[in-house]
């Protein structure tokens, strides 16, 4: 469910009441889920939220609070979100490189 903010960024305070989520346990799940989910940080060190990390907690959230997911299986949906798999030997072209290459060859079957 798209969330339209007013601000271009919230503290982490703010998005502690917004969501509902201790500031604690956003801290822990900034460190949890270290790449999906890190607020920028000003000079000063302090965190701040745009909307994009506001959605990535209640994602979060739902994950554990509402469907139950251990950290480790939240983890993995998320990881199974982000990621797109290329298949083996898949380059940018969508072509197999030379190399990897093999043409099929019939053999016959002995019965």
């Amino acid at each position: 469910m798209p969330m339209i903010i007013k601000k271009d960024w919230l503290t982490i305070g703010e998005v502690s009441e917004l969501t509902n989520v201790p500031i604690h346990t956003l801290r822990y799940w900034e460190s949890e889920f270290d790449g999906y989910f890190s607020p920028l940080r000003t000079t000063g060190r302090q965190r701040r939220y745009n909307e994009e990390a506001v959605s990535r907690v209640q994602e979060i959230k739902t994950l554990l609070k509402e469907e139950k997911y251990s950290i480790a299986g939240a983890k993995q949906v998320l990881s199974r979100k982000t990621e797109l798999p290329m298949p083996v030997g898949f380059n940018i072209s969508g072509a197999l490189p030379e190399e990897q290459f093999q043409p099929a060859t019939l053999e016959p079957t002995i019965n």
